[in-house]
């Protein structure tokens, strides 16, 4: 008899366990399923404000997708030495090294690529020009940021078009 009432006793325990991991299961599956859909939605709101975050809402439509991006090198030789003025008296060089991001879907691609790849000089040039005029030795790596979206800006006018995307400056200041 005390066997039997044992077996009956787990027997009970046993069961109430199956109903407590469903009830646990199907609340942890719906709570995951909510989290799941919360996080999807911030992501979809990052991912616009990654597309739409040019400094000119022109530059670009929300829609440009990398893919539609071609990156071409700015060379003057291997890379560019630009010269920047230092706090003080001293003269240091800074040898920058830049890639240019231009809209393949872009309606002025077709005929300003061309002029772009050939104007590697004025491109050298235009972001020397910004180098030497508004950063230091200092400010150069520490605000890349500032400097890419300010030579992005000053190409944009130089070749009067809106498909150069972006300009990415790997500064090695020495």
């Amino acid at each position: 008899m005390k066997k039997s009432l044992l077996n009956v006793i787990i027997l009970a325990l046993v069961l109430i366990n199956l109903v407590l991991t469903a009830v646990l299961t199907f609340t942890l599956v719906q709570t995951n399923t909510k989290t799941n859909s919360l996080i999807t939605h911030i992501a979809e709101i990052i991912d616009l404000d990654v597309a739409g975050g040019t400094t000119d809402s022109s530059s670009s439509s929300s829609s440009t997708d990398l893919s539609n991006i071609e990156y071409i090198s700015v060379t003057n030789g291997e890379e560019t030495t630009i010269t920047v003025t230092y706090v003080g008296t001293q003269t240091h060089y800074a040898v920058l090294t830049v890639t240019i991001g231009v809209n393949k879907s872009h309606k002025d691609y077709s005929e300003k690529i061309t002029t772009i790849k050939n104007n590697m000089t004025y491109i050298v040039n235009t972001i020397s020009t910004i180098a030497t005029e508004n950063y230091t030795y200092q400010t150069i790596a520490t605000n890349t940021k500032d400097f890419q979206n300010d030579c992005l800006e000053a190409l944009q006018d130089l070749f009067q078009t809106n498909c150069i995307y972006s300009v990415l400056v790997t500064p090695v200041v020495q």
